[in-house]
């Protein structure tokens, strides 16, 4: 199953005032470690948020890039919460960070954290739903466009002096698979549309089409790659979803087709999709997230019919501020007993009534 949050199925008027609070320890301020590196040592709202309420905001040492596991671990002593990128929150980190109680993730992906284990520990996981959406549907369009318009080969063509042109691939009239109709599956599908592209989800949490996506064919897994000229992926990670893209549903899929990635790299086996793009199966990928990031000494990196972003489409400049602010004022509200729970991943499973310190 894909990834979602049901919020009504998880919030009960019992946790809407559950939050405890208790005061920082004396001549101490509470300190948020900001993980993100697109934030590292730059001002904003977020800094500002977080300041007014009396929190210390603190940059790691190697900052400007995603840390490590041994990196993340050597920074929290003493940090009460982190505005998180995909820094890997393992139980061994969670267990020894004795003084977490926040994780709050700038995006809405979080495999990179281990809920179970936070859960365990009382922290509270977070995201920001709702601020990066529209980006990462102009991106995953921006892929497709680059990869049926030839803009990467005719670019580089022109630069060097040549000029030969041949047709390209049109999207008027064709179907669009998306897998996934959460948010960002809906913004695709409106501009899927403005394209005069029919368009057709696989999203086992819905039974119909909300009502703004009338328009959409709901169908099966099985159906939507047998049919699509292009699948784009906007689920998450789970047990079910993992390589979902892999030898067996590429046979399924139409030859030719067109994949899109700007989900998460590990619902594609790369090694599958590696054969199947060269025996032009598939015809063209357009991948912003990869099996491992960078993806340094991948086999795709030398294909001509992919285009590869690096793990950008959730980030445009709006989306990123929206997404940093959201972040801090989560940790503030937690802090300051109140409880955002649209934002809370394990909120149902956390220890109740949560308090902001352990003691």
């Amino acid at each position: 199953q894909l990834v979602r949050f049901n919020m009504r199925s998880l919030v009960s008027r019992r946790w809407i005032h559950s939050v405890r609070t208790h005061p920082p320890m004396p001549n101490r301020s509470p300190a948020v470690l900001v993980c993100q590196p697109l934030l590292f040592n730059r001002p904003g709202a977020y800094r500002d948020i977080l300041e007014a309420a009396g929190f210390e905001v603190r940059f790691p040492r190697n900052g400007g890039c995603v840390l490590t596991e041994a990196q993340l671990e050597s920074e929290l002593d003493g940090v009460l919460a982190t505005i998180a990128s995909t820094e890997p929150y393992t139980i061994s980190i969670l267990k020894r960070a004795a003084n977490l109680r926040v994780i709050s993730r700038t995006g809405v992906g979080y495999d990179s954290i281990d809920v179970g284990a936070a859960t365990g520990q009382g922290i509270a996981v977070a995201c920001t739903p709702g601020t990066n959406h529209e980006a990462v549907a102009e991106h995953t369009f921006a892929l497709l466009l680059a990869v049926a318009k030839c803009i990467v080969s005719g670019h580089r063509e022109v630069s060097q002096g040549g000029f030969r042109r041949k047709p390209t691939w049109s999207l008027r009239g064709k179907t669009m698979g998306l897998v996934g109709l959460g948010r960002i599956g809906r913004a695709v599908a409106r501009r899927a549309a403005a394209f005069d592209m029919r368009v057709i989800a696989y999203d086992p949490f819905l039974s119909a089409p909300p009502e703004d996506m009338r328009d959409v064919e709901l169908t099966t897994l099985e159906d939507l790659l047998a049919r699509s000229d292009v699948i784009s992926l906007h689920a998450g990670v789970t047990e079910n979803t993992h390589r979902l893209i892999r030898r067996e549903t590429l046979a399924k899929m139409k030859q030719g087709v067109v994949l899109l990635n700007t989900a998460r790299g590990s619902l594609v086996n790369e090694t599958d999709l590696l054969e199947s793009l060269q025996s032009e199966k598939v015809a063209a990928a357009g991948l912003d997230v990869f099996e491992c990031e960078p993806p340094a000494g991948s086999p795709l990196l030398g294909l001509a019919n992919v285009v590869l972003s690096p793990h950008l489409a959730g980030i445009d400049e709006q989306a990123f501020l929206d997404s940093a602010t959201m972040a801090a004022e989560t940790i503030v509200e937690l802090f300051q007993g109140r409880w955002p729970v649209e934002r809370i991943v394990n909120m149902a499973q956390l220890p109740q009534p949560w308090k902001w310190s352990h003691e």
